[in-house]
């Protein structure tokens, strides 16, 4: 510790060395995430054009709320976040064709009143076709969950 000391006595240039070293190692590793995110979000977005990717919207029955924590699995395995699309009214999931679990907790009212109860987590089987939008329903008195074909009047 002693010599550690009196090298950066005799020599305090190496402080700023070091510091500025670590400063462009995390620019360059920043500059590496940014770029990989981007490349993401670019696929995504055209996946989404191209019609690759269906939605499943969500909707509680019998209550007001929010869909929060949603986790989504395919071998029942390895459990990912759930990728929301950029919607702002209507919430729904972006998700590849194939047999889905989700897990999902809800913060739910069942009237008009500014206090939630928080329920869950809970899980639902999904089936996701290709070009056809579906829609998770959790129904906030028998705490069920189903999945039904999308239709306009249906959220």
């Amino acid at each position: 510790m002693k010599k550690v000391i009196s090298i950066i006595a005799d020599k305090p240039w190496i402080v700023f060395l070091i510091l500025t070293i670590f400063f462009f190692i995390s620019m360059i590793y920043l500059i590496y995430s940014q770029k990989k995110r981007k490349k993401s979000f670019k696929q995504i977005k055209i996946m989404k054009e191209d019609g690759i990717l269906s939605k499943v919207y969500l909707r509680i029955d019998h209550g007001y709320g929010d869909f929060y924590d949603v986790k989504v699995t395919m071998d029942g395995r390895q459990w990912y976040d759930a990728f929301f699309s950029d919607e702002i009214m209507i919430p729904s999931l972006l998700l590849l064709p194939g047999y889905y679990q989700v897990q999902f907790s809800i913060k739910a009212r069942s009237g008009v009143s500014p206090y939630y109860k928080k329920k869950g987590p809970f899980c639902c089987e999904l089936v996701v076709e290709d070009y056809k939008n579906t829609v998770l329903v959790f129904d906030n008195d028998t705490l069920a969950s189903w999945q039904e074909d999308y239709e306009e009047d249906n959220l």
